[in-house]
């Protein structure tokens, strides 16, 4: 995904390159050329601007509903970690402090390897390892002389929770918005645009202004669809502050 800097780039060129188009028309096709058609042309560019803004804003709020979604269920998984952490304790030794230590590792592993890595976009293995030995310990204590005890059956539904949390970062992650979508916004854009562009205006400035403002809209909203829809990469980001908190916890440091 872009960063802050290239996302800016691209909005700008966008905003030059309109500003391009409208010279050339205008001087391949006369305003008062294009003024005779405008009576056509208005009517059809309200059409298509109306459509692609549905469009557009109906893509944006989904987006971001997924954002938050990441946002939460991050937050949730962060939780779920701490949760197993604490009940850990009530387990019989040693098996309370290899539980601990588990749920502590996970943490470190998520904050320090994972969330980086995906924001390069690449696989998370090492936090699915731990949870594997944090699964086997759980069963061990299920199948030991005590059986399912109070705290075995707690931990059980913390750690599903866990898991769950985490196959579902795992799938929000490979998430992608599908090429047949972006053909739509990209084109439908650039269509709406250029319809603006080719209007007759007699006033230039009033032109520019007006076809620069479309662009900036339309750019700067297929930026954060672009940016939204990769919760964990580019500029706009799912923060990691809830696995913060928590490692910090539990490491038993205030923060």
């Amino acid at each position: 995904m872009l960063t802050a800097g290239q996302n800016a780039f691209v909005v700008v060129a966008s905003m030059l390159a309109a500003v391009g188009v409208i010279a050339i028309l205008n001087r391949l096709w006369p305003i008062h050329h294009r003024k005779m058609v405008n009576d056509v042309t208005g009517w059809q560019l309200g059409v298509l601007g109306t459509t692609y803004g549905v469009i557009l804003g109906f893509m944006l709020s989904t987006v971001w509903s997924d954002f938050h979604s990441a946002e939460l269920n991050a937050s949730l998984e962060a939780a779920s970690v701490l949760n197993a952490y604490n009940i850990g304790a009530e387990l019989p030794a040693p098996k309370n402090e290899m539980m601990r230590d588990l749920a502590r590792r996970y943490g470190e592993v998520v904050l320090h390897e994972e969330w980086p890595a995906m924001q390069r976009s690449e696989e998370l293995h090492a936090g699915g390892q731990i949870t594997a030995k944090m699964w086997q310990l759980l069963q061990e204590s299920k199948t030991g002389p005590e059986g399912v005890t109070p705290v075995v059956d707690h931990l059980m539904t913390v750690m599903s929770n866990l898991s769950e949390r985490r196959n579902q970062r795992e799938t929000q992650l490979r998430t992608r918005l599908p090429n047949l979508l972006w053909v739509l916004l990209i084109l439908g854009g650039v269509a709406t645009v250029f319809s603006s562009c080719a209007l007759g205006n007699d006033s230039k400035w009033l032109h520019y202004c007006q076809v620069l403002a479309l662009t900036f809209v339309v750019s700067v909203a297929l930026a954060a669809i672009a940016d939204l829809t990769r919760p964990f990469e580019g500029s706009v980001a799912v923060s990691p502050e809830s696995f913060e908190h928590v490692v910090a916890a539990m490491q038993g440091r205030v923060y």
